[in-house]
């Protein structure tokens, strides 16, 4: 009888073992199938989608574990990625552009989540016209960045060089206290950002959120370089990862299209540490953002054009140099339905 109960116990003990043997084996192949991605990025409203597809779980869901990297800027980013640091860079175009044509830092560029500028440029209580600012410090990141190139942009249609002012350097979210305590007299801001300037007395000079005034300052509506990008050898070698990306992504557009701003905001709010994204951003941002990620030709040759115009890059850009619409073409058959 005892040696029937010690048998029956030795029996219960082996398969626990076992069943837990199998559970963590499970567990360890289901992290093995997650590919890990490294993504650099300034973490802005303006790529909403990306972070939503954490938020909403679809990386997962498509096989990827991502980690977000968050830099001062742009061009920094993008030096991390083409350096080995990440795999995708969420940058502006101008960038990319820039390094392509100067530097020879090939990349390809995967999809835009937004389909033109929410920038503006805004000045201190007493600072009320453009013609004001020559002499003044201003912020508008640093050079080579986006902002830096639409700041220089207003500056030009005004009669000014980009000489004319003093450029001041500081984190992004610095520069509304400074521009408030009087340290500079004018500076970019996203135009998600509309309360926050409000709040300082702060008086929009350039707001190209508004249709007419994208239209004054880039020549065209359509501007499609809130972009997310990898280097040439990463997407020709890791074709199923930028896939997998690209499909998470994609979804997220879709999720967002269909729910509320409120719904938006609460699911965006978990990756900006700390930092309330609100149902009034995402209203601001929402004409701007892009339903189906794609970049068409028009928007493209808007920004090389500017790109041009501004002394950006040295040569004409074609498409199908630094774009590949592909993932995105693949990503929308299969859900976007």
């Amino acid at each position: 009888m005892k040696k029937r109960i010690v048998a029956i116990i030795t029996l219960l003990m082996m398969s626990m073992f076992f069943l837990v043997a199998c559970n963590e084996a499970g567990e360890a192949s289901s992290n093995e199938e997650l590919t890990k991605v490294v993504v650099a990025e300034l973490r802005s409203e303006f790529w909403m989608p990306a972070y939503l597809a954490e938020t909403l779980g679809y990386y997962e869901e498509e096989g990827l574990e991502v980690e977000f990297v968050t830099t001062k800027d742009g061009p920094v980013a993008f030096q991390a990625m083409h350096a080995g640091s990440s795999d995708f860079t969420m940058l502006s175009t101008e960038p990319v552009f820039r390094a392509q044509t100067t530097a020879g830092l090939e990349s390809k560029i995967i999809l835009s989540t937004l389909t033109n500028k929410p920038y503006m440029l805004i000045g201190a209580p007493e600072i009320t016209d453009i013609s004001q600012l020559k002499g003044e410090t201003i912020f508008a990141g640093m050079p080579g960045s986006a902002p830096h190139s639409f700041a220089i942009a207003i500056l030009e249609k005004n009669g000014m060089k980009e000489s004319d002012v003093q450029w001041a350097q500081m984190e992004y979210g610095a520069s509304l206290g400074a521009l408030e305590n009087g340290h500079i007299a004018a500076s970019y801001l996203r135009s998600t950002a509309k309360n926050e300037a409000a709040e300082i007395g702060a008086n929009i000079l350039v707001d190209v959120s508004d249709a007419n005034q994208h239209q004054e300052i880039y020549g065209t509506s359509r501007y499609e370089s809130s972009i997310i990008t990898a280097t040439k050898e990463f997407v020709e070698e890791n074709p199923e990862t930028v896939q997998q990306f690209t499909n998470a992504i994609v979804r997220a557009m879709i999720w967002m299209d269909e729910n509320s701003d409120a719904d938006v905001a609460a699911k965006a709010t978990p990756l900006f540490g700390g930092r309330a994204v609100t149902a009034e951003q995402i209203s601001y941002l929402r004409p701007s953002v892009s339903k189906d990620g794609f970049i068409t030709e028009e928007g493209h040759e808007t920004i090389v054009e500017f790109c041009l115009e501004e002394g950006i890059i040295n040569r004409y850009i074609p498409y199908d140099e630094v774009y590949d619409m592909s993932f995105i073409e693949k990503a929308l058959e299969k859900y976007n339905k």
